[in-house]
């Protein structure tokens, strides 16, 4: 958990924060974030004035988000953490954007779970409001390819010890029929002599959707398509990048 964000926001996602930041300029707060994790996003956005709740249904990650709170007191006011299940959940508050960045909306592997998570979301937004949703556009190259084709360890630097950490999938289950795709991943943080100073395990599902399925799924679920993007530059739409939608709430 702790070396969670050295591996969110690169890579495809790189531009993601400016880019929800740019986003709620124009919509305005309150702002939902679903998916939360450690705060990557939240913090920034709490930063720029916005009041934000965001929710996660990890309570390791809440935690983590709340160590980084409580290094900023004067944020205390805007922002406010929920442990709850984007599936299923009652804030008693509206919103004028939602957001489940870095493909958090895919950890819901089932059609029926991502319909309630949808309609729990339009329940939360004022009529006219914005929902941003970042998916992966299923590479089938990748997903389906032999282990010699399996994505390569990434690495990065550990921002306090400078060691370098090394993440790696050492197992990966692709399920066609569900459409979805299991994934082992080992953190190894090394020390100056290349000695492993530290590693874990975790692991996570995620279910991919094409591009036509998920405008069907918001359109089923109030939602008109305003925009879709490959990136957070705001590519056109582009095979085995990102699926990045805007949708408004139909009223």
């Amino acid at each position: 958990m702790e070396l969670y964000d050295l591996f969110t926001g690169a890579g495809l996602l790189a531009g993601d924060i400016e880019f929800y930041l740019e986003c709620a300029r124009r919509s305005g707060g309150p702002i939902l974030e679903l998916g939360m994790g450690t705060g990557r996003v939240l913090v920034p956005l709490a930063e720029a004035g916005y009041e934000v709740v965001g929710m996660d249904l990890s309570r390791p990650m809440l935690d983590r988000a709340a160590a980084k709170l409580r290094e900023r007191p004067e944020l205390s006011q805007r922002v406010r953490l929920v442990e709850g299940d984007m599936t299923s959940f009652d804030l008693e508050q509206h919103f004028a954007l939602a957001l489940v960045p870095a493909r958090g909306f895919q950890h819901v592997v089932t059609p029926e779970g991502q319909r309630r998570a949808l309609a729990c979301i339009h329940r939360h937004l004022f009529p006219g409001g914005h929902l941003i949703l970042d998916l992966f556009d299923p590479n089938f190259e990748l997903l389906f390819g032999s282990d010699s084709k399996a994505a390569p360890p990434r690495e990065a630097q550990h921002p306090q010890s400078g060691h370098l950490v090394r993440r790696t999938v050492v197992a990966r289950h692709t399920d066609p029929f569900r459409q979805t795709v299991h994934e082992v991943l080992r953190f190894e943080e090394f020390d100056a002599a290349g000695n492993v100073a530290g590693s874990e395990e975790t692991s996570w599902s995620l279910r991919w959707s094409t591009r036509q399925e998920t405008a069907y799924l918001l359109e089923l679920s109030g939602f008109e398509v305003i925009d879709l993007y490959s990136d957070f530059s705001r590519s056109p739409p582009d095979y085995g990048r990102e699926q990045l939608w805007i949708a408004r709430a139909r009223q």
